[in-house]
């Protein structure tokens, strides 16, 4: 480790100073450097070291890819500082942190655990159609980059490559890995076994001796046990396909009552009334039912991954960069769960202007307000590159009596949960003119669609309460 922290002050081609070393063995190192004033990430490989080579060319194979939860790669090139061995380096983004680091502390809870999946899975998709493989994903290689999960990208490599046979492997590596097979369903084994940990801090017990499937730990809440356990099966092709593992979830998802998720949306609006008769609540209930995807924070889907302790936040003051993933964010409740059926009550005071139900029924002058300050994503041309086609998501807020939203929530994601993110982002920026029935001021909700295209996102608001 001291041959690699003696470098720090080095410029490194002209180019890239040397900050910091952020870690290394006698195989690599990472140093913290930066470009036009934005810090990044750059590692060595000495140039005469065996895989060397092929690192290099898996680096730049990565260099050529472009997907907001894959940490891209700037640059490569050889460094041969005075009076050392020639190096081999890849410039890329920085991560703040990686799931690794949060996992001997904590578990991660089944909401956490969705976007976790979602993400990656969104990755493992572009890469499975562009003909590539990921081949090592782990906690360590799951990262924070600011308010985003990134997956690392060093690793990858095109489908039917193979790699010499080893018996050194960890449990995140598929049996195959052994014959040197690197395919699309060994990212599923990996992603099983890495969900496995996230859930229980316990990996999959598995005997090498014989090829039977890894036995799970207990408590692992549905659908994960169905998921891990059909990710984690001997055979490559009984494995899950990402496109299984989406149903799974959102079958899940489903179960939850829309009628309790838009009485959730109402409480946390600061309004409460006593149970209506059941025919009132049954006429208030969408008739084309909707699927609720819950939203677990107010910055960003990797703010879930953050502890909430007194003692992070003396650590946040020594540095306003801390990593996301040790430090949880204020949280809305979801309207719909996963692993337990939803609430409808809120820990939010009630205010004296009565429910957004009763107000629906309020024979007297109704005006429904109107949007007076509409806010797009702010969408990166290189996002938006990766859309094919339109990508629609829709999002429901609750306004409060002043026209300011107090609670959003996600109707429809879309099949990415990058431009979902963005979208909700978004929607809690908007503000209205309030409705008002007999003249006063109430409380509201609106559904807001939006589509991105790769041409720019346009949205469309529509009314639902009082009178929509």
């Amino acid at each position: 480790m001291a041959m690699w922290q003696q470098w720090e002050g080095r410029v490194v081609n002209g180019k890239f100073l040397l900050r910091q070393c952020l870690g290394g063995s006698k195989q690599s190192a990472v140093y913290l450097t930066e470009i036009n004033g934005s810090k990044v990430a750059i590692k060595f490989i000495p140039s005469d070291a065996a895989a060397a080579q092929l690192q290099v060319s898996r680096w730049e194979s990565a260099g050529t890819l472009l997907h907001p939860h894959l940490l891209q790669i700037f640059d490569t090139g050889r460094w041969h500082p005075e009076g050392e061995q020639e190096m081999v380096f890849a410039v890329m983004e920085y991560a703040d942190e990686n799931l690794a680091e949060i996992l001997p502390n904590r578990r991660l809870t089944p909401a956490e655990a969705s976007e976790m999946l979602c993400s990656t899975m969104d990755v493992l998709d572009y890469l499975h159609r562009h003909g590539m493989v990921h081949g090592n994903i782990k906690p360590a290689n799951i990262m924070a980059v600011q308010d985003t999960l990134k997956l690392s990208s060093d690793g990858i490599r095109e489908v039917g490559n193979s790699e010499q046979a080893s018996e050194s492997l960890s449990v995140y590596d598929p049996p195959e890995r052994a014959q040197g097979i690197i395919s699309p369903s060994g990212d599923i084994w990996s992603l099983g076994a890495t969900l496995v940990e996230a859930l229980t801090n316990h990996l999959p017990a598995r005997d090498r001796t014989d090829e039977e499937d890894p036995k799970l730990p207990e408590n692992i809440p549905e659908p994960f046990n169905d998921i891990a356990k059909h990710c984690l099966t001997w055979d490559p092709r009984r494995r899950l396909s990402t496109a299984e593992i989406r149903q799974r979830l959102e079958r899940a998802m489903v179960g939850a009552k829309v009628d309790a998720a838009m009485q959730e949306i109402s409480s946390v609006a600061g309004v409460q009334k006593a149970p209506a008769p059941v025919t009132q609540r049954n006429a208030s209930t969408p008739q084309e039912p909707e699927t609720v995807v819950e939203w677990l924070g107010t910055t960003g889907k990797m703010r879930v991954f953050r502890i909430a302790a007194a003692g992070i936040l003396a650590v946040a003051a020594i540095a306003a960069g801390i990593g996301i993933f040790h430090r949880r964010s204020k949280t809305l409740r979801p309207a719909a769960t996963i692993s337990a059926p939803p609430t409808t009550t809120s820990s939010i005071q009630p205010t004296k202007n009565g429910s957004l139900r009763a107000s629906k029924t309020n024979t007297g002058s109704v005006d429904h307000g109107a949007v007076t300050h509409e806010v797009l994503p702010d969408v990166p041309a290189k996002a938006r590159n990766t859309i094919t086609g339109k990508v629609n998501v829709k999002v429901k807020v609750a306004v409060d009596a002043s026209g300011a939203v107090s609670n959003a929530l996600l109707v429809s994601r879309g099949p990415s949960t990058y431009f979902a993110d963005q979208a909700l982002q978004a929607a809690r920026r908007w503000t209205f003119k309030p409705p008002t029935v007999d003249g006063r001021a109430m409380p509201s909700e609106w559904s807001l669609s939006f589509e991105f295209r790769k041409n720019g996102t346009t949205a469309v608001p529509r009314p639902i309460a009082p009178g929509g």
